[in-house]
């Protein structure tokens, strides 16, 4: 039913439209400090001003939001609610079957068409996608609805493994690669935004470490489906991309039914109009307003929502400045080619102009003043660093390993799987730990300085003590440092901003991490495709000519059975010499970062700042005609507050 066209006084307007305050309370029982008055928390909001200040917690809350807060109202403590975590468990074990398998073969599909050395190209590039896709992301699920955005990640990750397991030539593969990024990154991160959405910050923690335990589980087989596979094969890895292509949508459908269900319910009893104080105030002021718009206003409308500018500009700007590293190798006269000149000089002024343009022009920026809070600008320093330091010495570290280890297809994979297994249980436990301590800050303090152990044992693992235990330790440390940094990370930063923001701030975060690891692939990329070429030559270019070192280098395969083994060996160590000692020494800035993060406590609220319970109501509080009931009178109250005669509808939309 169409609603009547009414005259709003401007006046009514203007004032309804301003930002709805959030209170700032406790965020439990036990903690006996009154939350305006502790120190830990009012530094979350902490700006130059206070207009700053306000904005912090004042933000209008989106659609995607509201649209995951009734679904408290639909679901209730029953079946439903089961079904839902279900259907996320069914997610996390396909993902972290694909992740445990897939993560190794792009060395050999790279390998297979004598083309190894892009593999830092690719790393690069997806890096950057990565980390650009995910404030877009996060804007259309605020914007729309978290599945919706979810459905949209799942379609690229298809696409883009098809096009793997079919390429012809390793430009397919990169073109794929960039596609599965898109999708891979998105349902990840989404998920993590699920989960944040439907737990309480004392439970945030060990919620995100455990939907991550499948990854241990898979590890343990993901060796013998590469060997049965034969993935390591010039050949075998591509059915290793396309089971995927099958096994990965049909998976995580039952959730995505179970959430276009429980919104299309949402709508229908009203519950939207319960979820936010705003719905349906702005269904009133707006839905006019875009009801008038054309195809072509609408466009720039939700461009300028997810700031398509900024995105492109920031996207450009590092892909420009970051490619001539992992270039520079395959270029002629290396640095001096004037296209590796031109592509850094328009990086330079593409990064400007984005500053620019997020400083001055964008109407929703990708970066809104009011997110940066002290904790949050040192979890962005702290895993901006951690990925750095990672991709310095991981970008080659799994081609270091096949060449100088003698481990067989299923050991390699068991020890290229340690590193994402330990961060899985290790991050589980840290969340528990959280969970009965109500505290991050010493925890994550205690991981970071833990990891730096574990890079410096990798340090002595290419300096000649290759041995099993020395490898295996490194890797376990990393792991266990790394596990517990990563989820206080994602916990401080989620708990320091507004629930309408949430999904904003850990984009944010995301994007400079991801920028953090392409900028060390990078790095790795230029050094590892100057040095070994180089030490390959010193060590036994007696031995073989010129076009038989090139293949060499080319692929880690032929490296491997190339003689005499322990030159070729010293060659792979030496080139990899200074990638760990870097990754080492900035590792060590991380502990600085930790140290001036806020230790705010970690209660039954959804974050530290507004006054949301996450908690779901009894069966009888769901009930659809309790909800439509409720709905309709809080829609009549705003509905009377603006003048408007009022429907006898569940609804102000049907």
């Amino acid at each position: 039913m169409a609603r009547p066209s009414v005259e709003i006084p401007e006046q009514l307007a203007s004032q309804l439209s301003e930002r709805p305050t959030f209170e700032r309370s406790a965020t439990d029982a036990k903690d006996v400090k009154n939350v305006e008055t502790d120190p830990e928390v009012n530094h979350l909001t902490q700006h130059e001003d206070e207009e700053d200040d306000r904005a912090s917690i004042e933000v209008e809350q989106s659609i995607g939001v509201t649209k995951i807060e009734a679904l408290y109202l639909v679901f209730g403590k029953g079946w439903k609610l089961w079904l839902l975590w279900g259907s996320i468990a069914l997610i996390a074990n396909v993902y972290s079957l694909s992740s445990n398998t897939t993560y190794n073969y792009t060395a050999f599909a790279t390998s297979s068409f004598g083309e190894h050395t892009v593999l830092g190209t690719i790393t690069v590039i997806t890096g950057i996608m990565a980390g650009v896709a995910k404030p877009f992301l996060a804007k259309m699920a605020d914007l729309w609805s978290r599945p919706l955005a979810i459905a949209v990640s799942v379609f690229f990750y298809t696409v883009g493994y098809i096009a793997i397991a079919a390429s012809k030539t390793v430009s397919d593969v990169a073109g794929g690669e960039v596609l599965y990024t898109l999708g891979n990154t998105g349902i990840d991160f989404l998920v993590t935004i699920l989960l944040g959405d439907i737990t309480s910050l004392q439970w945030r923690g060990a919620i995100v470490g455990l939907y991550s335990i499948p990854y241990v589980i898979w590890a343990f087989v993901a060796g013998d489906i590469s060997d049965g596979i034969s993935a390591y094969t010039s050949d075998g890895w591509r059915w290793g991309y396309g089971m995927f292509t099958i096994m990965v949508p049909i998976c995580i459908a039952p959730a995505l039914i179970i959430l276009f269900w429980a919104d299309k319910k949402a709508k229908k009893v009203g519950a939207l109009s319960l979820a936010s104080s705003t719905y349906t105030r702005d269904m009133i002021l707006r839905k006019q307003q875009a009801a008038q718009r054309t195809w072509y206003q609408t466009c720039i409308y939700y461009a300028r929502q997810i700031d398509a500018v900024g995105l492109l500009l920031l996207g450009f700007a590092f892909g420009c400045i970051l490619s001539p590293f992992t270039l520079s190798s395959t270029a002629s006269n290396g640095y001096k080619n004037p296209s590796l000149i031109a592509l850094l000089a328009v990086g330079g002024v593409l990064f400007i102009s984005f500053c620019l343009w997020e400083w001055k022009v964008a109407s929703h920026p990708i970066m809104p003043r009011r997110v940066f809070n002290r904790t949050f600008i040192c979890c962005i320093l702290i895993d901006w660093n951690y990925y750095f330091s990672g991709y310095l010495s991981d970008a080659y570290w799994s081609s270091w390993l096949w060449v100088a280890m003698d481990y067989d297809s299923k050991g390699y994979t068991y020890m290229q799987n340690i590193l994402t297994v330990g961060l899985c249980f290790f991050g589980a436990l840290a969340g528990l730990v959280q969970r009965y301590t109500h505290r991050f800050k010493y925890l994550q303090l205690t991981g970071l300085a833990i990891r730096v152990i574990g890079m410096g044992l990798g340090f002595m693992a290419v300096n000649g003590h290759m041995t099993n235990a020395v490898v295996v330790s490194s890797r376990v440390l990393i792991s266990l440092g790394g596990g517990i940094s990563v989820v206080s990370s994602q916990v401080a930063v989620q708990g320091s901003v507004p629930h309408a923001d949430m999904a904003l701030a850990m984009a944010i975060l995301s994007l400079w991490t991801s920028i953090g690891g392409a900028i060390g692939s990078a790095i790795a990329a230029a050094v590892w495709n100057q040095r070994v070429p180089h030490f390959l030559s010193e060590y036994v270019g007696d031995v073989y000519n010129a076009t038989e070192l090139a293949e060499i280098f080319g692929s880690i395969t032929v490296a491997r059975a190339a003689e005499p083994r322990a030159l070729i060996i010293e060659a792979y160590n030496d080139a990899i010499h200074p990638l760990m000692l870097a990754a080492l020494l900035t590792s060590m800035l991380s502990l600085i970062f930790g140290a001036f993060t806020s230790n705010f406590y970690l209660g039954e609220h959804q974050n530290a700042v507004e006054k949301k319970i996450i908690a779901m109501r009894p069966a009888e509080e769901t009930d659809e005609q309790i909800v439509a009931r409720k709905a309709a009178e809080k829609e009549a109250e705003i509905a009377a507050r603006l003048g408007v005669e009022h429907e006898k509808t569940h609804t102000l939309e049907q």
